[in-house]
């Protein structure tokens, strides 16, 4: 493996280089490899405007992604795209399908997409998207665009790695809108209804200003915009909003520095884990411990210290 030519690849802008990063971060994100890229490239990151995209299942927000994509993109912004499957990319099922037509629709304009498998992982965020979004940011991109599975509360930590949540919603359907007075309300930087051209759409857009207004405090005035993906009705808005809220964004300087603090602490935890596991590898320990507590010689708090406290202290 040649890390030299990867981390060239990716400073080029190189899409088999980023590619090839991004799959030995899928592989294993903690492993020397993904550090020693991820350090070398840490210095060309923080440049991109990494915007979430979450909502139900089926509300189109692949159709969004497309088509905004394409207007980025016709404006000079260097895009990519990040979508954060529920399941196994290898599964073939219909829905990969018809990401795959995307990702080929896209790439012949020269935008780059992949998607990630979550692998289980709650809040709709691969473990490893952080680093994707590094590795994205750093090959130049002026915009990644990060599509989350779409599961409703789970998605509120798209949060903590994006700088701007679009919300999608859409007409008529208000199991939706309680489920955002319910609390992803909290985490959106722009709601947008979709399919306006369909009946319920305003009364929509009016139920979710009515909502946001209950909410005072916040600094961001968080738009409300209705969307025709048919069309392209209202994307030149959500462009003027996209713009204005980038604007916002790097007038404050530690804008960033709460996610940077999740992402470190998601960091701490995920490196001490794998130190144990690799510690313990082909001993008893494990084992052990269980018995202890099954027994109740011994409590799961006092059996984690002694865990933690044999690898500090490079104990058996």
């Amino acid at each position: 493996m040649n890390i030299d030519s990867i981390v060239k690849g990716i400073e080029n802008g190189d899409h088999l280089s980023i590619s090839r990063a991004i799959s030995l971060v899928e592989t294993n994100c903690v492993n020397d490899n993904v550090r020693e890229i991820i350090s070398r490239i840490y210095h060309l990151t923080g440049n991109a405007h990494v915007i979430g995209i979450t909502g139900p299942p089926g509300i189109g927000k692949s159709t969004l992604i497309g088509r905004l994509s394409g207007m980025l993109h016709d404006s000079g912004k260097k895009v990519s795209i990040l979508a954060i499957d529920a399941s196994s990319p290898f599964s073939g099922g219909s829905f990969l399908g018809n990401r795959i037509r995307m990702q080929e629709a896209l790439s012949s304009r020269g935008i780059f997409m992949r998607s990630l498998a979550n692998r289980g992982i709650s809040g709709g965020i691969s473990r490893s998207a952080w680093d994707v979004v590094k590795i994205l940011d750093a090959a130049g991109s002026d915009v990644v665009i990060v599509e989350t599975v779409g599961a409703g509360q789970a998605d509120l930590e798209v949060r903590n790695l994006v700088d701007t949540v679009i919300v999608v919603l859409g007409p008529g359907l208000g199991d939706e809108i309680q489920a955002v007075k319910a609390g992803i309300m909290e985490i959106g930087d722009i709601f947008i209804v979709n399919k306006i051209d369909r009946e319920g759409a305003f009364l929509a857009i009016k139920d979710i200003e009515d909502t946001l207004a209950m909410s005072p405090g916040k600094k961001w005035h968080i738009p409300v915009l209705g969307l025709n993906s048919l069309n392209g009705e209202g994307y030149q808005d959500l462009l003027k909003v996209l713009d204005q809220r980038w604007d916002y964004i790097s007038g404050d300087p530690g804008f960033k520095d709460g996610r940077l603090l999740m992402e470190l602490r998601a960091i701490v935890q995920n490196t001490l884990l794998s130190r144990v596991e690799e510690s313990f590898a082909g001993k008893n320990a494990f084992s052990r411990t269980i018995s202890g507590l099954s027994d109740k010689t011994t409590d799961p708090y006092s059996a984690a210290d002694r865990i933690i406290g044999k690898i500090y202290l490079k104990g058996d």
